[in-house]
């Protein structure tokens, strides 16, 4: 007999101790109730053709004088009892054997378990399913650990079928991941559809005779014990995540970061320099330092965006849908950031004192021969400038500058002053040494236009610029929910994020050419 044949005759309640006279007749069987194999039967082997003519498919045994004697009415209700009870166990065996398949006990090893079930003639699918769970827990107490692993021993399996489903639609999509979960190889190339099927009968939900559609819609149905709007959660904010980790942030370096524990004003304090020591009073005591203080005020506000993952896509099995949107979404967060920092220096506001933040007044803006392109004689004479900033007292602070930011457009010429081993002037030679070498960090930035650059200090010596998440929280965050209406998995994206000025000393402004 074939062997596919003969598999599919044991998922359909043939025992596998069976012989193969006993197996074409249970085949007889099944056909005569309805249930069609689909692929190559094959020739029946002389020891089984002799078993085929001498027992009739239908029933061991015939009666057909007592059957004559019935009412055929009567007759006709017997055979359809024997028919749906026959039909009610074929389905229960194959519930049983996808139950076992989905909990990994489906080898060779658990076939005395196997048949310890399906020969039960009391067996329930609601009492199967708990055995098998029992069984599982007992054999296969951990299934390994993905991304969103850390379950105890003896974790529930619907955990563990959605570890396995998250990390095989991450491996699917071309995430790698450094431990995957156990078994997610086998969903890398399985349709959602078919996840979902799978998911919803792991939750003790039949889905036999159920159409695609079907599946689909129940498993997203508000209240559905489905894992799948998890996973599908999950799947997107690993992608947004993904995204906005790679983004660039070029403004990070030159800017504090602060934390904020709701939406009111935050109140970035800007200190006077320190005063000198001095030496002890008449009575032996130290003297206390008086500092002066002025603040600017800034705060966290909410972006977010939603977008519908619809049961369209999920039928047509459309993956990108699902990977693509969060991963714009993921980049919008870290943009949303970037134009919030440079809009405070292009805009170039006015602060607290009624003074923009670049401003004479202010002694942070290039005038006469300072003004110019980024050359080493710009370089040092806005440095200078710099460095003879002074404080609220009006005490000389020494301001450092540490990084150079400008537009795109300068990022070769100021590499090659800030990076070369020998000053790069026509009018030098090779050999003489470049005093900017690795002084000062370049940075460049689409959001710098124009022909303006600027000198920022260290943020751990004089902020200019400080930024702040809520709570500390500095990824977006990512909810869903299913909308009930029309059939789809409503995906939010929400961040927050802040930032002000709070002091001018440690930047400085030249406009250029």
């Amino acid at each position: 007999m074939d062997k596919k044949l003969r598999k599919f005759l044991e998922a359909n309640g043939l025992r596998q101790d069976a012989t193969e006279a006993q197996a074409w007749r249970h085949y007889d069987t099944l056909k005569s109730d309805g249930v069609e194999y689909q692929g190559e039967i094959g020739s029946r082997s002389a020891a089984a053709a002799p078993a085929e003519q001498n027992q009739p498919a239908a029933t061991p045994v015939q009666e057909p004088q007592r059957a004559a004697q019935l009412d055929p009415s009567i007759q006709s209700q017997i055979d359809e009892g024997v028919r749906q009870a026959r039909a009610a166990d074929i389905t229960l065996r194959a519930e049983i054997d996808d139950r076992l398949r989905v909990a990994g006990l489906d080898n060779v090893d658990n076939g005395d378990f196997r048949r310890s079930i399906i020969g039960d003639a009391t067996m329930t699918s609601e009492r199967a399913t708990t055995m098998i769970f029992e069984k599982m827990q007992k054999q296969n107490p951990s299934l390994g650990s993905g991304t969103h692993s850390g379950f105890e021993v003896g974790a529930e399996a619907s955990d563990k079928f959605r570890n396995a489903v998250s990390d095989g639609l991450m491996l699917r999509t071309g995430i790698r991941l450094e431990k995957p979960a156990e078994g997610c190889r086998e969903f890398r190339s399985r349709p959602l559809h078919e996840i979902m099927r799978e998911s919803l009968e792991l939750q003790g939900t039949s889905t036999r005779g159920m159409s695609r559609d079907q599946v689909v819609s129940r498993a997203l149905a508000a209240g559905s014990s489905s894992d799948f709007p998890l996973i599908l959660s999950g799947l997107v904010s690993r992608h947004l995540l993904a995204a906005y980790q790679a983004w660039p942030a070029t403004w990070r370096p030159f800017t504090a970061i602060g934390d904020a524990t709701d939406f009111k004003n935050i109140h970035g304090l800007k200190m006077s320099e320190s005063p000198d020591l001095k030496g002890l009073n008449e009575n032996g005591e130290y003297q206390t330092a008086s500092f002066s203080e002025a603040g600017e005020n800034y705060r966290v506000i909410t972006k977010g965006i939603k977008v519908p993952l619809t049961r369209v896509m999920i039928i047509n099995d459309d993956l990108r849908a699902f990977t693509r949107i969060p991963r714009l979404f993921g980049a919008s967060a870290k943009r949303m950031e970037a134009d919030a920092v440079y809009s405070l220096i292009t805009t170039n506001g006015a602060m607290s004192d009624s003074v923009a933040l670049f401003h004479a007044d202010h002694k942070n803006l290039a005038t006469g021969d300072g003004i110019g392109a980024v050359s080493s004689t710009t370089l040092a004479a806005n440095r200078a400038a710099m460095r003879r900033q002074k404080g609220l007292n009006g005490v000389t602070i020494d301001v450092t500058p540490a990084f150079l930011l400008a537009p795109v457009e300068m990022e070769t010429d100021a590499d090659i002053l800030l990076r070369s081993a020998a000053l790069p002037t026509a009018d030098m030679s090779s050999g003489v040494h470049n005093p900017w070498a690795n002084k000062l960090t370049p940075i460049t930035d689409p959001h710098l236009t124009g022909d303006p650059w600027y000198l920022f200090a260290h943020p751990d010596q004089y902020p200019v610029i400080e930024a702040a998440y809520l709570e500390g929280e500095e990824e977006p965050f990512v909810d869903e929910m299913v909308d009930f209406n029309s059939d789809s998995l409503i995906i939010k994206v929400r961040h927050d994020f802040g930032a002000g000025v709070v002091d001018h000393v440690g930047a400085y402004k030249n406009a250029g050419s």
